[in-house]
C-alpha cells in the first residue's frame, strides 16, 4: 500500500507470515512488516477481549445491523461457498471456525458431519438450540474434542482478520486435517485496487474487530509455511441487504450516532432487499494440506 513512513519499530509479537519482528508504522494504528509487507493492527487481544467484542451487540447494532434478520442474504453467499467446498471435498467431515449463528453449518450438515466453533455464547446458543447444528463455544486453538488428522475440510469465513494469531489458527487447522484435506478462507485483500486507492478510508480497516490485513502474497506465504499448497484464489462478490449496506455507510463506526441520510434512506428503501456487490477486495482462498 502507498503510505508515508512514520517510524520503524521492533514489536514483541512476531509477524504471523514470516516471523520477522521489525515493522513500520503506516496508517494510525497499523504496522507493516519490513520483511514481507504483512499489515497488522498494533493492538494485542486475548480470549476475554474477543468474547467481549463479539457479544450479542456485535451482531445486532455494532458491525451488523441485524445478523439474524439478514439470514437470507448471508446464506445466499454461503450456498456459493458450499458449492466451492464440495467441488474439492464432496463429503466427509468439516469444521467451521467462527461459525457464528450456525447459518453455514445448517447448509453444510446436508453433505458433511459438520462442527462449528465460536467464542460468542449467544451465537452458539442460537445455532444449537434454534438451528439444531453442532457448535461449541470453545477456543478452537485449545479444544481437544476433535481428533488430529480426522477432518476433511476446515472453513474460516471472514475469520483471519479478527484473530490475534492467524498463523496459530492455520497450524491448528493443519493438525486436524487429514493429509490432502482442504482449508477454505475468506478475508480482505489489502493489496486489491480499492484499498490501495482508499488507503486508511478502506471500509475493512477498523481495529479492534479487524486486526489482520492480508494480501494474496502474504496469505499464500503464511499457508505455504504451515504445510499447505494454495490451489485457488478468487475475488467473489457478496449479497448484502439494503439495511446492512446503509448500516455500513451511515452507522457503523460513527461516534455521533446514525446520520440524517441513514434516517431518511432507511425509511424509503426496502431494507430486506438483497443487492449483489463486488468490489474485488475480498479473497476466497483454497489450500490443500500437503501429503508429505
Amino acid at each position: 500500500m502507498d503510505s508515508a513512513i512514520q517510524e520503524r519499530r521492533v514489536v514483541e509479537t512476531e509477524c504471523p507470515v514470516c516471523g520477522h519482528c521489525e515493522f513500520t508504522a503506516i496508517y494510525q494504528g497499523l504496522l507493516k512488516c519490513d520483511e514481507c509487507n504483512f499489515i497488522t493492527a498494533e493492538i494485542a487481544s486475548d480470549g476475554d477481549d474477543l468474547k467481549a467484542l463479539y457479544g450479542e451487540s456485535y451482531f445486532a447494532g455494532d458491525e451488523y445491523a441485524d445478523y439474524v434478520g439478514d439470514k437470507t442474504a448471508i446464506q445466499r453467499n454461503l450456498r456459493r461457498w458450499l458449492k466451492i467446498v464440495r467441488r474439492y471435498v464432496p463429503g466427509g467431515s468439516l469444521v467451521e471456525v467462527g461459525s457464528a449463528y450456525g447459518f453455514f453449518l445448517e447448509l453444510a450438515r446436508v453433505h458433511y458431519e459438520a462442527t462449528g466453533y465460536d467464542l460468542s455464547d449467544d451465537a452458539v446458543r442460537y445455532a444449537t438450540k434454534v438451528l439444531g447444528v453442532t457448535a461449541r463455544s470453545a477456543d478452537f486453538l485449545t479444544d481437544k474434542s476433535v481428533k488430529d488428522s480426522s477432518i476433511d475440510a476446515v472453513a474460516m469465513w471472514d475469520v483471519a482478520e479478527h484473530v490475534d494469531a492467524p498463523d496459530k489458527f492455520v497450524e491448528r487447522a493443519s493438525k486436524l486435517l487429514r493429509p490432502g484435506g482442504h482449508l477454505f478462507i475468506t478475508t480482505g485483500d489489502i493489496e486489491a485496487w480499492l484499498p490501495r486507492r482508499q488507503g486508511p478510508r478502506w471500509r475493512l480497516i477498523h481495529p479492534p474487530t479487524h486486526l489482520q490485513y492480508f494480501s494474496k502474497e502474504t496469505m499464500t506465504r503464511m499457508l505455504e509455511g504451515k504445510g499447505f499448497e494454495v490451489v485457488a484464489v478468487s475475488h467473489p462478490g457478496y449479497w448484502r441487504s439494503v439495511k446492512q449496506i446503509l448500516h455500513g455507510l451511515f452507522v457503523f463506526g460513527r461516534q455521533d450516532g446514525p446520520s440524517a441520510a441513514y434516517r431518511v434512506l432507511s425509511k424509503v428503501l426496502p431494507g430486506r432487499l438483497n443487492v449483489y456487490i463486488n468490489t474485488f477486495d475480498i479473497m476466497f482462498v483454497v489450500a490443500r494440506k500437503r501429503t508429505s
